[in-house]
């Protein structure tokens, strides 16, 4: 019984929260919350009461949650889980996040399977990158199921939308996955045929049930006088899986729950083989100079160039909670920032680059979380009410904005004046921007220029950074000529 009921006033509903009747996740007082209606509550309690919950959470497959001793209208139980500082879409990961998630998902179904539980869901947006470890964590309660199948029912959804997505990236189709992945079937079987001819899938179908297999196969290979007594037998098996828990005697129940547990058990297991087998470009990328030495070693310093040294000195007298580096690259000054403490995010368009963020962050255990991402063209709100994707403007805003070398390109590439690219960076800062301007005739510009432009000037940039930041402070960079621009909200 909860002991206080909260205001349902007071509550916020998560948008993505809309499609089990039996739970909603929200808000309430900076915390998320799960409530659990009234049928749901005898299988969650035990759940916790029996420690599958805290083991699960402990192997790091599962969001740390707690019952509480609060109760909202029309939810008789109140769970609340660890908050994930930033929310990411699978459609914005590289293929190695997209990769490990799909492992963690099978990983956390292979765990629930032991214990005759299995998971109701087989697509990835259950699954967050946590900043703090840059590690894919389930975040779905909900989720959580008995077995009623020896295979797995959400098989066909895990294939559209992790399996056949990783298939499309092993075949450098990263672009096409990204974009089926946002529609409502994923990415189909005929559009890996199509994308990628030549390519080999997997013939396993959760529709097929053990038995039948199993029959398929002993016709071929069991001598015809035994054949008539083997048919028999699966006839047996096959009338007992037709029949509902409660129409079944103690031992032919036991039989059968046994039998679904340890052959949905071992569907998860080949299907974990299936994805660990998928092999992914190997990318190498190119460091320029002043970036080759290693950020995690602070004893050379005085080989750092004028830029590195201001942002190194930003970063240490701001000490911002949060970082977001648009058009990180490699990721030298996101790991800079790491390094110095801060939660850090990261955005480029190049795979390769965030490929390698993402496999420095993990091996140091960084907070990072690199993003495949265009700051000129980021996630928008999608769908009615939001109930698809929230904005990145919303989802990722952090108290820094680091914008370098960047400006150029947008305005040059994407043909975007100062006016929209200041508000962009204003949507994603908290407090502060540090942006670098490249005049017009330096080398990287001048490749590009054009007369169209003749609006790009450093004053110019200025004015519109001061229409919404009300401090510009400009500083040195690297090389000569280039500026950089500290803002403040």
């Amino acid at each position: 019984m909860s002991e206080y009921k909260i205001p349902y006033c007071e509550v916020k509903f998560h948008p993505h929260s809309f499609g089990d009747h039996r739970m909603r996740l929200f808000r309430w007082n900076g915390q998320v919350y799960r409530g659990i209606s009234a049928e749901g509550v005898p299988f969650f309690t035990k759940l916790f009461q029996d420690g599958v919950i805290q083991r699960l959470t402990k192997q790091g497959l599962l969001i740390d949650s707690e019952v509480t001793h609060l109760g909202i209208d029309g939810y008789e139980m109140v769970v609340r889980h660890r908050a994930i500082c930033f929310t990411s879409y699978p459609n914005e990961w590289c293929a190695a996040m997209l990769k490990d998630a799909a492992l963690t998902l099978i990983e956390l179904a292979i765990e629930l399977a032991q214990r005759g539980f299995t998971l109701g869901d087989g697509h990835p947006w259950n699954l967050l990158f946590d900043v703090d470890t840059c590690k894919p964590v389930f975040v779905d309660l909900g989720s959580i199921l008995p077995i009623y199948e020896s295979t797995w029912a959400a098989y066909d959804e895990f294939c559209r939308f992790c399996l056949y997505p990783l298939i499309l990236m092993s075949h450098d189709r990263h672009q096409y996955a990204r974009l089926l992945m946002c529609e409502d079937r994923g990415v189909l079987k005929s559009d890996i045929l199509m994308l990628t001819p030549g390519s080999e899938l997997s013939s396993s179908s959760p529709k097929l049930s053990l038995v039948n297999q199993l029959e398929s196969v002993l016709r071929q290979r069991v001598p015809h006088s035994y054949r008539q007594q083997v048919k028999k037998t699966l006839n047996s098996i096959k009338l007992l899986w037709r029949k509902e828990p409660s129409e079944l005697e103690s031992p032919h129940l036991d039989f059968l729950e046994n039998f679904k547990q340890k052959s949905h058990l071992s569907f998860l297991e080949n299907l974990k083989q299936e994805i660990e087998s998928i092999t992914l470009p190997d990318y190498k990328t190119e460091v320029s100079e002043p970036y080759k030495q290693s950020i995690l070693d602070f004893s050379s310093q005085d080989t750092w160039t004028v830029k590195q040294q201001i942002l190194h000195k930003i970063l240490t007298e701001l000490q911002p909670a949060s970082v977001l580096d648009l058009g990180s690259g490699t990721g030298w000054y996101s790991l800079l920032a790491a390094v110095l403490g801060s939660k850090v995010v990261a955005f480029d368009t190049d795979e390769a680059c965030v490929t390698q963020l993402y496999n420095q962050a993990r091996e140091n255990n960084l907070p990072i979380l690199p993003l495949v991402m265009d700051f000129s063209k980021p996630t928008p709100s999608r769908g009615l009410s939001k109930h698809w994707a929230i904005a990145a403007t919303k989802r990722l805003k952090c108290d820094l904005v680091l914008a370098l070398a960047l400006v150029h390109h947008i305005v040059l590439e994407r043909r975007l004046n100062f006016d929209q690219i200041v508000k962009g960076l204003a949507q994603f800062s908290r407090r502060w921007v540090v942006v670098e301007f490249i005049p017009p005739d330096d080398s990287e510009v001048v490749k590009g220029w054009s007369e169209r432009v003749s609006w790009y000037t450093l004053d110019n940039f200025i004015d519109a950074l001061k229409k919404r930041f009300r401090s510009v402070t400009t500083m040195p960079s690297h090389p000569d000529r280039r500026v950089l621009l500290l803002c403040e909200k």
